[in-house]
């Protein structure tokens, strides 16, 4: 009786033995793995995308460039008046003005400077001292400039240029936007003109 039951115990611990042994062989967790190498996959892709968009939007950023005419000076044969031209440029605002919608309309804004060389009198101007001629769409344009001259430096609205005397402005003129060449003429108070500038080219 003795015998069987030290045979039960036996085989109960052998039995034990076996079902703790197998259990703790089980207990190996793989998936520890995976779950560490799977972020490390998506964090690198996510980095890769926003590096080739940053590089997208940098290269369409636009850039403008305006067209300048750069100091160039014209005096006709016997003028009592010395026009040079400073610059040319073309605008699609004037302070808070802007072209008429719809009318393909761009403001030219002429900086000069006048000389008046004459020997007996001084050299009156108001706005109807000058005009534009547009070679590419041949029509005469007068200036705007008393309308907008609160946008501009110094407008040559009205005023007077003493005997050897000189002064420096800008006059605007509203232009289609296709055009790209010009002659500025200048008048006296007869509506006679003293002085021109040819070749006016802004593209």
């Amino acid at each position: 009786m003795q015998k069987r039951i030290g045979l039960f115990l036996i085989t109960v611990v052998c039995i034990a033995a076996i079902l703790v042994t197998g259990c703790t062989r089980s207990g190996n967790n793989p998936v520890a793995t995976v779950l560490t190498a799977a972020p490390v996959s998506v964090e690198t892709t996510m980095a890769a995308t926003i590096t080739t968009t940053a590089a997208t939007v940098s290269s369409i950023a636009p850039t403008t460039v305006p067209t300048v005419v750069i100091a160039t000076t014209q005096i006709p044969t016997n003028s009592t008046l010395i026009v040079t031209l400073n610059s040319a440029v073309k605008k699609t605002k004037i302070g808070t003005f802007y072209p008429i919608i719809g009318t393909n309309t761009i403001f030219l804004v002429l900086d000069i400077t006048l000389k008046n060389n004459d020997q007996n009198k001084d050299f009156q101007y108001t706005d109807s001292s000058f005009s534009i001629y547009d070679k590419t769409n041949q029509k005469k344009h007068n200036p705007i400039t008393s309308l907008i001259g609160g946008g501009l430096d110094s407008p040559f609205t009205s005023g007077m240029i003493p005997l050897k005397s000189e002064i420096t402005g800008q006059i605007v003129f509203a232009v289609k936007d296709n055009s790209t060449s010009y002659k500025l003429s200048v008048y006296d108070s007869k509506g006679d003109e003293i002085s021109s500038f040819d070749n006016i080219n802004v593209s």
